[in-house]
């Protein structure tokens, strides 16, 4: 963090309890400022994408169900190796020798409830000291690399990318009057020859009917560069940063637009359709969707399939997806053929 205010993040389920230790804290550090989360979500996607931001993390362990602090410390500490963390909990013997097994050198401290006002104010102060000059140095490299590691790990169930498809998802389900019945998530049970889709959504009258494939990339804070014919490059504070996972930008929406293609005719031959009938089949639009943090403006899309769009989280509006879909050539899709490709398609 720049400068000399100092920023404190408090962690806990109990709103209560994050707006005793607020008040407590303002008494002795007028200036500081006091960020509020109410669970494990929302602290480790902060910390992900504002590694510099936080100068102490006070973790509650027991949150009433799902993850505990000692759960997460890991992926705080990987996202942010020199930010001090001191936990919390209402339950002292239960969870004592486990703090001093599971969370070893992920913490600076650790407080039971109450915590005492003294206790409380020795104890930030001592947290605030020890992020020091060298600290910060340290952790700005390594946020960088884990930064990188996370951007890269779009399709692992827990890591940044996932999260970030599935605000995508819940933007998109929001739209009841563009997509019928509704967006979905149809990778968790069902893999085109072997390719993955993030996203798939029909449209819903009086629109034309397609067939929109999302592909979330989760790049935030970074330049994106490439195109058709040569491989995507990423640079983070201008320097570019090299990864194995590097290829073709298009290359997993194409491989999408072309397997659902096959399968929308594969299940209407099924269904008896002719040759010359299956013409009337819905056109298929693909998106890939960068952060708004995502600078997308070298990315080279003269050669790309006419029917894929880049575009950033912010875009995807109902207007937007509307204006897509109505500058799709027109097909005059039966309501029998939209019946088929609804029920059957996947």
């Amino acid at each position: 963090m720049s400068g000399d205010k100092k920023t404190i993040a408090l962690t806990d389920d109990d709103l209560n309890v994050r707006s005793a230790l607020e008040r407590t804290i303002r008494k002795h550090f007028p200036d500081i400022e006091i960020l509020h989360f109410s669970n494990t979500v929302e602290i480790k996607k902060y910390v992900l994408n504002n590694p510099d931001k936080i100068d102490l993390l006070i973790l509650d362990i027991h949150f009433g169900m799902g993850e505990t602090g000692l759960d997460i410390l890991p992926d705080i500490k990987k996202y942010s190796p020199s930010l001090p963390v001191i936990l919390l909990s209402a339950m002292e013997k239960t969870y004592g020798q486990e703090v001093s097994e599971k969370a070893g050198d992920y913490i600076i401290d650790f407080m039971s409830k109450p915590v005492t006002e003294t206790e409380l104010i020795i104890k930030i102060k001592k947290a605030l000291l020890s992020k020091d000059d060298k600290a910060k140095k340290l952790e700005k490299l390594e946020s960088e690399n884990a930064l990188l590691s996370e951007m890269l790990s779009s399709q692992d169930s827990g890591g940044a990318g996932a999260l970030f498809e599935k605000e995508v998802l819940q933007k998109l389900s929001e739209m009841t009057k563009v997509f019928a019945p509704k967006p979905f998530e149809p990778k968790e049970n069902v893999i085109i020859n072997g390719q993955e889709i993030d996203v798939l959504a029909f449209t819903a009258a009086p629109l034309p009917f397609s067939v929109m494939v999302f592909e979330a990339k989760y790049f935030p804070n970074a330049k994106i560069s490439g195109g058709v014919n040569e491989p995507m490059r990423v640079f983070a504070n201008g320097i570019e940063k090299v990864s194995t996972k590097r290829r073709n930008l298009f290359e997993q929406s194409e491989n999408q637009f072309k397997q659902v293609s096959k399968r929308i005719e594969k299940v209407l031959k099924e269904s008896g359709f002719t040759k010359h009938e299956e013409i009337y089949r819905p056109f298929i639009q693909s998106f890939i969707v960068f952060p708004d943090t995502s600078d997308i403006s070298e990315i080279e899309t003269s050669n790309a399939n006419r029917y894929t769009k880049i575009c950033k989280f912010k875009d995807l509006t109902p207007d937007f997806i509307i204006k897509t879909a109505f500058a799709m050539p027109k097909r005059q899709v039966s309501e029998e053929v939209k019946k088929i490709v609804l029920e059957k398609l996947f």
